[in-house]
């Protein structure tokens, strides 16, 4: 052993001795007189003389490994989040639906069908297109295809002929209340079974004038849908 590491042992025992003979001195004190001292030698100097004067350490950042390359590395939790960049914000598309967007107005059922009707005409030429094209084919698949199709477009025909004829009842029944009114009378308002025998008197007016195979085909299908209510319908039990 050199003599500079025999004194720095020396000086160690010296310490050591110093600070037990202090702890000594202390443990006599009251509580009271303990705080005292505290509060006029310092905290850090009674800490030091108390426990000693600590060594400084420097402190080195953890590595932090990963027991196996595939696994993620474990970062520390004292590290700031980096901020986020800034990302250019895109408008969000609003969709709007008109039958229930106030901007758009109150739905005219009238004005609609005014602004739509040249579809009724679009139609009748589809209807004569395919009319045309049946008599030249010969595909029984096409054939049977066009078929459908001519019957659909037939029906939705008739359908919005049916509304635009309710539709002109409707406002010329509207007018004719109107006039009483203004006239100081009371109108007199149908029930439902006289507008269901105007409806089919009409109905057999048309038909009429479409010739009689019309009227028998009519009244033939109506049999039958008479016919399929009444199976359709449980008998009672007795």
């Amino acid at each position: 052993m050199t003599d500079s590491e025999e004194n720095y042992d020396n000086s160690l025992e010296e310490n050591d001795s110093e600070r037990t003979s202090i702890r000594n001195e202390l443990s006599s004190l009251s509580f009271e007189d303990l705080q005292k001292l505290k509060e006029r030698i310092g905290a850090k100097l009674y800490k030091e003389v108390v426990f000693g004067k600590k060594d400084h350490v420097r402190n080195t950042p953890k590595v932090f490994k990963r027991e196996n390359k595939n696994r993620p590395r474990e970062m520390s939790s004292k590290r700031p989040v980096r901020m986020l960049k800034d990302v250019a914000t895109v408008k969000k598309k609003e969709c709007r639906d008109p039958r229930f967007d106030p901007l758009c107005g109150e739905f005219d059922k009238k004005q609609f069908a005014e602004n739509y009707n040249f579809l009724s005409d679009i139609r009748i030429q589809d209807i004569k297109a395919i009319r045309a094209e049946l008599k030249e084919t010969t595909d029984p698949q096409r054939v049977l295809k066009l078929k459908r199709l001519l019957q659909r477009l037939n029906e939705q025909h008739k359908a919005s002929r049916k509304a635009r004829v309710e539709q002109q009842k409707s406002e010329k029944q509207k007018e004719e209340v109107e006039k009483v009114f203004r006239e100081g009378k009371q109108p007199y308002f149908k029930n439902k079974s006289e507008l269901r025998v105007e409806t089919l008197v009409r109905q057999y007016e048309e038909l009429k004038k479409e010739g009689t195979g019309r009227i028998q085909r009519h009244l033939k299908r109506r049999q039958q849908k008479l016919k399929k209510r009444s199976d359709r319908v449980p008998a009672a039990v007795s």
